[in-house]
């Protein structure tokens, strides 16, 4: 049987909120900032699973009130990030290895689809924007800040591929499915020597992108999904037993 994922406690010494620039509140989107604060938080595992999301915390936090706090809670659990419980409000919501697992499939099969299609309507801007994302990806990741710059690179390099497949629809769910797993899925690449094996296989994936060959570029988008999932759950499998 598959096991869950560790959960943190209610204790306040591991679950304090982390400091928060304050929102414009004048603009009208203090929600949205929130939100988006919020979200970055989460898929860069400041808060993690099982973590409390004090309404009243978090507005003094953002210099707020709870009104744009609420909104952006609400939004952040449309999108599967936080849960609200009953008798403990907001938390982070976490994720067992069955749930990945079958995201990934998910999101493998999705996204080997739409990268087939884009190759269908890739334009020549098109591909420049994949050759930047790529070589973004690959010099950004190198350093001290890497793993906090991953996922975001990530999705910047494969977004761009399914972004040419104009399926606005499909694009937002892959998306979706990109926010709820990657703090998971990022893992692998704490992995020594899989930063470099995942270069080569964005390589491969830009050299199926130049030859405009859908069937290959499929082929390679689920392989790489599939293998940095496994990977990353090993990862993970290891801590928690460490």
């Amino acid at each position: 049987m598959l096991r869950r994922l560790p959960q943190l406690t209610d204790d306040p010494m591991r679950a304090a909120e982390p400091n928060f620039t304050p929102v414009d509140t004048k603009s009208g989107s203090a929600s949205l900032e929130i939100a988006d604060a919020l979200r970055r938080a989460i898929t860069d595992g400041i808060l993690t699973d099982g973590q409390p999301m004090r309404q009243s915390e978090l507005a003094r936090n953002f210099g707020v009130s709870t009104i744009p706090v609420r909104e952006a809670l609400k939004q952040l659990e449309a999108e599967g990030l936080i849960a609200f419980l009953p008798h403990r409000g907001a938390v982070v919501t976490g994720l067992s290895e069955t749930d990945i697992l079958e995201y990934s499939d998910i999101r493998a099969s999705l996204e080997s689809m739409a990268a087939g299609l884009a190759m269908t309507s890739l334009t020549r801007v098109g591909l420049a924007r994949i050759e930047d994302a790529y070589e973004a990806f690959v010099c950004g990741t190198g350093g001290a800040t890497g793993m906090e710059q991953s996922g975001r690179l990530n999705w910047e390099f494969h977004g761009a591929i399914y972004a040419a497949a104009q399926r606005p629809r499909l694009y937002g769910m892959i998306h979706d499915l990109h926010s709820r797993l990657d703090r998971y899925i990022r893992a692998h690449l704490e992995l020594p020597g899989r930063k470099a094996a995942t270069d080569v296989e964005h390589f491969q994936i830009l050299q199926a992108c130049r030859a405009r060959d859908g069937e290959e570029l499929g082929r390679l988008t689920k392989q790489h999904i599939l293998e940095a999932a496994s990977l990353s759950l090993d990862v993970i499998r290891d801590r928690a037993a460490s």
